[in-house]
């Protein structure tokens, strides 16, 4: 079955829609048509609905509450989420990044299951699970981390230590997913509504074909630009859509920030929303000012903004985006780890350049220029977006080797001085910013 979603809400009213479903694509999109669907299917809540973590419930406590009958009603829902059915290996990146992010922003227990799903992702098992020593080796990190694995070592063992002292296991997929498979085919009880939902699927998978044949398998992703940004369109239907809902409206400055302003999540969107209608009270426009006021920068441009100062060798810009960077909440350490990453793909990307791409990169090349000649023979080098591999060419190109080995140098430096406490954060990003700023000849003559 292959529908909208307000095309399957309309068959579930009708008591026509799918037994089974699964939804996957953005997390506010799919937490919206979540809510929507159990208001349905589920009204009440209490007794009819019971859910799941899909990344730590055994198949056989969800195949149990298939089976049980409902209590005082002729329908019940089971419900799992981030189910790792339908994982591939290409997921792997997407999962590092989410699980460090997670982490990081203290979600330490949201983190710990998404390392599960790495885990799994990365073709780990059960068996090598509990034979794994903690801490993890550097081969074992680098599986797992990637260009970060230098970086992640205590939050690593801090995260394989939470998984374990959660008593969590690996899902044995492989099987899980062919049991459930095997259910499908023969058909739910006629009383069972089941929705599942996945942070990444893949489509070629057996599962994910099954569940397209038997119920519905809807995918709710947002549209987005070549850089991997919400597409302007989409954010602005969002936005007038929302501020509908609330009464409001607003000057066109003050939607070109909020636009300018988003990130790559339709969700921290939503929350930026939520706390400029709040701020603005029963005021019946929102104005620029208090956009600047209120919502912060999610846009991951900033990381371009930064280091494309640094390329250009402009201290004055760059300084500025740290200090608006500083400003807005963001934690010293999380902006050095980010430079620290960039820097890192530079590097690899000059290495690049000196070497096996000699012939086919040029500094002056337009984007479509290097989509034809540098990838004309495989999927992006770097990362999985071609625009962003594109824009840390361009950027690489303009420092030698031996500069982006010395700034590796000082980011360590600058990491050992935020660490201790005798040092201001501010001012050592600062000098870390003026020092990567110089030219190689000044950098070495201050040795």
């Amino acid at each position: 079955m292959s529908t909208g979603l307000q095309g399957l809400l309309a068959e579930i009213r009708k008591g026509k829609g799918p037994s089974c479903l699964v939804l996957h694509g953005d997390d506010f999109q799919v937490h919206e048509a979540i809510q929507a669907i159990l208001d349905l299917v589920a009204p009440g809540r209490s007794f009819n609905l019971e859910r799941f973590d899909g990344r730590t419930t055994p198949w056989d406590q969800i195949e149990a509450a298939l089976m049980t009958p409902p209590l005082f009603a002729p329908r019940k829902a089971v419900f799992i989420e981030n189910v790792p059915y339908f994982l591939s290996q290409e997921h792997t990146e997407d999962l590092r990044e989410r699980v460090l992010r997670l982490w990081r922003e203290g979600k330490e227990e949201e983190g710990a299951r998404h390392f599960l799903e790495l885990l799994l992702a990365t073709g780990w098992t059960q068996e090598r699970w509990e034979q794994a020593g903690a801490p993890l080796s550097r081969a074992e990190l680098g599986e797992l981390f990637g260009e970060d694995a230098d970086d992640v070592g205590d939050e690593a063992e801090a995260l394989l230590a939470l998984c374990r002292g959660k008593g969590w296991a690996l899902k044995q997929r492989g099987v899980e997913a062919e049991r459930l498979i095997e259910f499908l085919e023969q058909g739910l009880p006629p009383w069972d509504f089941l929705l599942m939902t996945a942070a990444h699927v893949d489509r070629r998978n057996r599962l994910y074909k099954k569940f397209a044949e038997k119920g519905a398998a809807l995918d709710l992703a947002v549209a987005r630009e070549r850089s991997g940004r919400i597409s302007r369109e989409v954010l602005r239907d969002f936005l007038r859509q929302r501020l509908v809902e609330a009464g409001k409206r607003i000057e066109a400055p003050a939607e070109e920030m909020i636009v300018a302003r988003a990130g790559e999540q339709l969700w921290a969107v939503h929350q930026e929303l939520e706390k400029l209608l709040l701020y603005v009270g029963e005021e019946p426009w929102i104005r620029a000012k208090d956009v600047a006021e209120v919502c912060l920068d999610l846009d991951e441009g900033w990381i371009f903004d930064l280091t494309n100062a640094i390329a250009e060798r402009d201290a004055s810009t760059a300084l500025g985006h740290l200090e608006r960077l500083l400003s807005q909440g963001n934690h010293p350490l999380r902006l050095l780890g980010v430079v620290a990453s960039e820097v890192r793909r530079f590097l690899a990307a000059r290495q690049l350049i000196e070497g096996k791409l000699r012939e086919s990169w040029r500094p002056e090349m337009s984007y479509e220029q290097f989509q034809r000649s540098v990838l004309k023979h495989g999927p992006p080098m770097l990362g999985r977006n071609p625009y962003r591999d594109y824009v840390t060419f361009k950027s690489a190109a303009k420092f030698t080797t031996a500069e982006l080995v010395r700034a590796l140098e000082r980011i360590y430096q600058a990491d050992t001085r935020l660490k201790s406490s005798s040092h201001p954060p501010r001012l050592v990003l600062e000098r870390l910013v003026l020092e990567m700023c110089q030219p190689l000849r000044v950098m070495q003559n201050e040795n």
